[in-house]
């Protein structure tokens, strides 16, 4: 079995490399219409699987109580994993100080590009008022929403037959979603041969990061730091496997690097989590959505480090005081973004743009930023499940001491 996973990666990798030597332009064609269809695919049965295991789960709750232990709990981690990120980052970025040498940035060309709309009003759009419209629009927050009021509402129903048949239609529904999961996941080795193919060919044709070097090595540091040593020792406290926690969700975090969304990656993340890491159904249908929504821990870092670099290329300076404001700020940006397409970027944006500080250094970063949001997505698809496998354990003994 570990032979086949291995060569199920290793192949597309290697046809990949001799696709991009061979530099044709009907492969890299080829590969786009894949990674479209794969990403399509997953965004197809994303939003449902989120809304099915909400409310399913919260349906088999007994109560409001476990509720309250599962989301206190969630909350919990989630705020101070994303505060420390935010903090990391921080350090990271007195430490390298990218912004201590001058760039000369050429902006001239990409700087119609950027997008100034309205971030609270885009905040504003995503609250629900239409049932389907949640739907129809691919909106995460609403449908999270959505299914949090429906769940509560099938758990207040007085008659409690009523209550296990549509537990029954939610149940049979979200098991059919994964089922469709499964057959999408076959689909991997396709997926991921079109992905670094493209990934290849867009390197080659002008993403030239030597400019802002430092600025993204801070960023590649401070999430590294804290997927690879503050999230394993998290888990080391609490007495879990580090090691079988990374290998039983690698394929997911395979996934959320290439496919760049977290709620794409989700159908992937709650089968894994299920099945190799063998945490509860109830469980994991009910953190694993909310951990997409709310942790955020790579996006609070990329929001504080860029805003930092681009006021201070600017000329502007923070004092200590301010700096360490802004952990708290980019905190509460990166929990309140999360499933917004570029989210990250926009919020640090919006933050610039409210200082009055010029926003051509944001066209400079705009054409990689794909690069960070792989690596932010995956990170963030880690921190969800690290903070499962932590409330898991101790929602299981606090509900067995009760």
């Amino acid at each position: 079995m570990t032979y086949k996973y291995i060569l199920k990666i290793l192949l597309p990798i290697i046809l990949s490399v001799i696709a991009f030597y061979i530099n044709q332009q009907w492969i890299l064609e080829l590969a786009k219409t894949c990674e479209n269809i794969f990403i399509n695919l997953l965004k197809l049965i994303s939003l449902p699987v989120v809304f099915f295991s909400i409310t399913s789960t919260i349906s088999k709750l007994t109560n409001f109580m476990e509720i309250r232990i599962l989301i206190k709990k969630t909350t919990f981690y989630t705020i101070i994993t994303t505060i420390i990120a935010a903090t990391i980052a921080l350090i990271t970025y007195i430490l390298i100080n990218p912004s201590s040498k001058n760039i000369i940035l050429n902006t001239s060309i990409i700087k119609e590009h950027i997008d100034t709309q309205s971030y609270l009003s885009y905040l504003i759009s995503i609250l629900p008022h239409n049932f389907i419209k949640v739907f129809l629009d691919n909106n995460i927050i609403g449908c999270v929403i959505l299914a949090f009021l429906i769940g509560g509402a099938l758990l207040s129903l007085p008659d409690q037959s009523k209550r296990e048949l549509l537990n029954k239609i939610l149940d049979a529904l979200f098991d059919t979603f994964l089922e469709i999961t499964k057959f999408i996941l076959k689909l991997m080795p396709i997926a991921l041969w079109s992905f670094i193919t493209v990934l290849l060919y867009n390197l080659n044709d002008g993403y030239n990061l030597s400019s802002i070097l430092k600025y993204l090595s801070c960023i590649i540091i401070a999430n590294f730091i804290q997927a690879f040593i503050i999230l394993p020792l998290l888990l080391k406290l609490k007495g879990i496997s580090t090691i079988k926690t990374f290998r039983g969700i690698m394929p997911a975090l395979i996934v959320a690097f290439f496919s760049k969304s977290s709620t794409a990656t989700l159908p992937t993340t709650l089968r894994y989590t299920q099945n190799n890491l063998n945490i509860s159904k109830k469980v994991s249908s009910f953190i694993l959505p909310v951990c997409t929504t709310i942790n955020m821990n790579a996006c609070a870092a990329f929001i504080l480090i860029t805003v930092l670099f681009v006021s201070e290329i600017n000329g502007y300076t923070f004092s200590i005081s301010e700096m360490l404001l802004w952990v708290f700020l980019a905190t509460g940006g990166a929990i309140g973004n999360a499933g917004i397409p570029m989210g990250c970027y926009f919020m640090a944006m919006s933050y610039l743009i409210s200082m009055k500080i010029p926003l051509n250094t944001m066209g400079i970063i705009l054409p990689i930023y794909t690069i960070i949001d792989m690596f932010e997505t995956a990170i963030n698809v880690w921190s969800d499940v690290c903070i499962t496998q932590v409330v898991n354990k101790e929602y299981c003994i606090t509900i067995k001491n009760q």
